[in-house]
């Protein structure tokens, strides 16, 4: 039951972060197309940074679920099957901390900036640190399901593909 909602949530933060990129990109061709112009759109470019903020740290999350991040694999290759999944628990069990931490000073920076706005939109500070929030949140889950599988020996993560 907790994995369905993982994997609803999960769903929706993957269609939120599709429709941001969609909007980013619309924002930016309108930037573009108005600077000819010398029709001034400070409010497209920042839209848009809003916006890049959002599919960024999302689609993160979505690609740690995955398992879709870059890394380099020269001492994974090397290494027999049978320790291939002990040695990315190990590495998912080194994230994990890291993203806890992120987002203890993500919420302190939340914190910070709850009254404070941005120069054009004047959009709440507190929406540009939140899909920082709900991205290493998502992120933390991910990871502590991966090694709750590897203890369950439920699901084999490895780096063939």
């Amino acid at each position: 039951m907790f994995r369905r909602a993982v994997d609803r949530v999960s769903g929706i933060l993957e269609w939120v972060s599709i429709a941001c990129f969609i909007v980013m990109v619309l924002l930016v061709v309108v930037s573009v197309c108005l600077r000819p112009l010398h029709i001034a759109a400070p409010w497209s470019d920042e839209g848009a940074c809003f916006l890049f903020i959002w599919t960024s740290f999302l689609s993160a999350a979505i690609a740690l679920k995955r398992n879709l991040h870059i890394r380099i694999d020269v001492i994974l290759t090397k290494l027999p099957a049978g320790i291939k999944g002990g040695f990315l628990w190990f590495l998912d069990l080194l994230c994990l901390p890291f993203c806890i931490g992120l987002l203890y000073g993500i919420y302190q920076m939340m914190k910070a900036s709850l009254y404070m706005t941005s120069a054009v939109l004047e959009t709440p500070m507190i929406y540009y640190y939140l899909p920082m929030f709900v991205g290493f949140s998502m992120m933390t889950v991910y990871l502590s399901l991966s090694i709750f599988d590897f203890f369950l020996k439920k699901t084999e993560k490895g780096g063939d593909r």
